[in-house]
């Protein structure tokens, strides 16, 4: 299902070396990843997300704070197969996380398919080499790949259920690679994600504005809004969390203090939507 992001012809990325037909050589990591993003179209040395922000969100996903909005993803999967006469019979499904950080979604996904008798194959791709090998050392089944999500490394039409959780995404590589009755499942935060924290930092804190607009190429198939409470049992939990946010990264070490003896709960809130190729 892969192909070279220099010719675009097939490649297999068991072998070591990763050699394409027109003799490209792509680098296998000893954790088992590939990186398929040449260096002449990095527009910086060490693009996306950092080693610490990567740690922050595995600690905070190792705490299962997100686990309905996981859950969510997998029951909206498992009813669009179950509805599907062609993926209903499909051996296995292909699925693939576009910006799939350190790789617990994909993870999530592929467990919860299985676990309901539905053989099912994972793959995932980020910009960041520090998030892909974190993933790839954690979630051996899977097989990851360092690439852009504007131009993924994989063969037309080759995936069933593609995934886009809090990341940019090109919706023309969608269409092409998403099966004829294949979907798209993105996440965004929605009105009142967080507003707790946003509360501690901000006089007057905004809340989100849900991303509705239209793809091109797909139409909706189901949208909905998720929203539960997390009880942060600790310091711990609260620090993780903070964490994962921009604020952490530029608030000053005192006011991060305050906000992690502050924070009790917070609200999660989720933009949750599935979509199909347009007819």
């Amino acid at each position: 299902m892969w192909r070279c992001p220099l010719c675009k012809y097939p490649i297999d990325l068991v072998n070591t070396p990763v050699n394409c037909p027109q003799n490209h050589s792509f680098d296998k990591a000893k954790s088992g990843y590939v990186n398929l993003f040449p260096v002449q179209f990095k527009k910086s040395k060490a693009p996306g997300d950092d080693k610490a922000m990567v740690q922050a969100r595995r600690a905070f996903h190792q705490l299962n704070a997100y686990q309905p909005l996981k859950q969510r993803m997998v029951e909206l999967a498992l009813d669009i197969i179950e509805h599907s006469e062609n993926l209903k019979v499909k051996t296995p499904i292909h699925i693939f996380d576009a910006g799939c950080g350190e790789g617990s979604y994909l993870n999530e996904m592929v467990n919860g398919l299985r676990e309901k008798g539905i053989s099912c194959v994972g793959a995932g791709s980020d910009i960041s080499k520090i998030a892909v090998d974190l993933a790839a050392k954690a979630f051996k089944r899977e097989q990851f790949v360092v690439a852009s999500s504007f131009d993924l490394p994989l063969e037309n039409h080759s995936q069933d259920i593609m995934i886009q959780v809090f990341a940019p995404g090109n919706d023309a590589e969608y269409v092409r690679l998403l099966s004829d009755e294949g979907i798209l499942i993105t996440v965004d935060p929605s009105f009142d994600h967080l507003y707790e924290i946003k509360s501690l930092v901000y006089d007057s804190p905004r809340k989100h504005t849900p991303n509705h607009t239209d793809r091109d190429g797909l139409e909706l198939a189901n949208g909905e809004r998720l929203t539960f409470t997390i009880d942060l049992v600790d310091s711990e939990h609260a620090l993780a969390l903070i964490k994962m946010t921009p604020f952490y990264w530029k608030l000053p070490q005192g006011k991060i203090d305050s906000m992690v003896s502050a924070l009790k709960s917070v609200t999660a809130d989720f933009n949750v939507q599935v979509w199909k190729k347009a007819l």
